[in-house]
C-alpha cells in the first residue's frame, strides 16, 4: 500500500469522524433505523417463507414486516417498563447503598489499600440516588427519541425501491443486486446470532443475580443483554457492574466473588464457545479495526456508537470490496484477504 494510499485512509478517516460526531443527532437515528430495517426486513421474509410452507398461505409483504415491526416495539417498551419499575423501586434504598459505599471504602482503608488507590477519590461523587435519576431520564429520552427512528423505519419501507435504483449508480446491476443480498445477509445473520447469545447472556445473568436476591437483578439482566453487543468490553462491563453492586448491597465478600465467579462462567461458555462456534468466520473483521473503531464510534456517538461499530463495519467491508477505489481499505478492514 502507497503512502499516498494511506493519506486517504487516515483524511477519510478523520472526515468521517468529524462528520459522525457532527451529524450525530440525524446520522444516529437514522444508522439505527436502517440496522432495524434490515433486520425486520429479513425476518418478514423468514414469516412469509415460513407461513406458507407450513399453512399454506401467502402473506402480503407489508402485512408480514408490520407485523413483526410491531412485535418489536412491543419487546423495547417491555424493556424500558421493566427498567422503569425496577429502578424506581430501588431508588427508596440509595441512602443504604449509600451509607454501604462509605463502610467499604473504610474497610478497604483499614487493609491500607489506600497506597494504591485513592478509594476515597474515585468514589467521593458517587450518588446512588443521582445514577439511578439519570439511568430512569435517559430511558425516557430515548423513548422519546424511539419516535423519530420509527419515522425513518417507516421511510425506508416507502423508498427501498427508489433506494435500490439509486445505489445502481455507484454499482452495476449485477453488483447492486450481489451487495444488498450480501449486507441483508451478513447483517441479519450477525444480529441474529448476537441477540440469541446476548438473550441467553442477559437471563443467566437475571437468574444468577435473582438467586441471590440482587435488588438490580432485572435492570443487571437488561443491560448484559445489551452490553454483549459491544465487542470487548461489554461482556467485562456486564461481569465488573454486577459484582460490584452486590459487594455494595450485601457487605459481603463470599457472595461478591460467587457472583463474580458465576458471571465469568456463564460469559465464556456463551462468548467464547457458543457464540464462537456459531459465528463462525461470517465477520471477516481485523479484531486490531474492530477496536479502533470501536474507540472512535464511542467517543463520537457513545454508547449506541459501540453498539453499532461492528455491523458499521461490515457495511463499510462490503460496500469497500465491491468499489474499485477502495480495495485497499476493504484489505485493511478485513481479517484476512480474499
Amino acid at each position: 500500500m502507497s503512502i499516498n494510499n494511506i493519506n486517504s485512509i487516515l483524511l477519510t478517516t478523520v472526515l468521517l469522524s468529524v462528520l459522525l460526531y457532527y451529524g450525530k443527532f440525524v446520522l444516529l437515528p437514522l444508522t439505527l433505523a436502517l440496522f432495524i430495517f434490515i433486520i425486520i426486513k429479513s425476518l418478514s421474509k423468514k414469516l412469509i417463507d415460513s407461513t406458507l410452507k407450513l399453512f399454506n398461505i401467502k402473506i402480503n409483504d407489508l402485512g408480514s414486516f408490520f407485523s413483526i415491526f410491531f412485535i418489536f416495539i412491543i419487546i423495547i417498551y417491555s424493556f424500558v417498563k421493566v427498567l422503569n419499575s425496577n429502578l424506581r423501586s430501588v431508588v427508596d434504598n440509595s441512602s443504604y447503598y449509600q451509607n454501604n459505599l462509605k463502610n467499604l471504602i473504610n474497610l478497604f482503608s483499614d487493609y491500607k489499600i489506600e497506597k494504591f488507590i485513592k478509594l476515597n477519590e474515585v468514589f467521593n461523587d458517587v450518588n446512588f440516588l443521582e445514577i439511578f435519576s439519570k439511568i430512569i431520564n435517559y430511558f425516557t429520552e430515548l423513548t422519546g427519541n424511539f419516535s423519530l427512528i420509527l419515522i425513518y423505519i417507516i421511510f425506508f419501507v416507502i423508498e427501498e425501491k427508489l433506494l435500490a435504483e439509486k445505489i445502481k449508480f455507484f454499482f452495476n446491476r449485477l453488483t447492486t443486486k450481489n451487495v444488498l443480498k450480501k449486507i441483508n445477509s451478513d447483517v441479519f445473520k450477525y444480529f441474529q446470532i448476537k441477540t440469541f447469545t446476548s438473550f441467553l447472556t442477559g437471563i443467566f445473568t437475571f437468574l444468577i443475580l435473582y438467586f441471590f436476591n440482587s435488588d438490580l437483578a432485572p435492570t443487571l439482566g437488561i443491560f448484559a443483554f445489551f452490553l454483549n453487543f459491544i465487542p470487548f468490553v461489554g461482556s467485562l462491563i456486564s461481569i465488573l457492574i454486577p459484582t460490584i453492586f452486590s459487594l455494595i448491597q450485601f457487605f459481603s465478600f463470599f457472595e461478591s466473588i460467587i457472583i463474580l465467579i458465576m458471571l465469568t462462567f456463564s460469559q465464556i461458555l456463551i462468548g467464547n464457545f457458543l457464540e464462537t462456534k456459531m459465528m463462525g468466520k461470517t465477520l471477516n473483521l481485523s479484531p486490531i479495526i474492530m477496536i479502533v473503531f470501536l474507540s472512535i464510534m464511542g467517543k463520537v456517538w457513545g454508547i449506541a456508537g459501540m453498539f453499532l461499530s461492528v455491523p458499521i463495519l461490515v457495511f463499510l467491508l462490503i460496500i469497500f470490496s465491491n468499489l474499485n477505489s477502495t480495495k485497499n481499505i476493504a484489505i485493511l478492514i478485513s481479517e484476512k484477504i480474499k
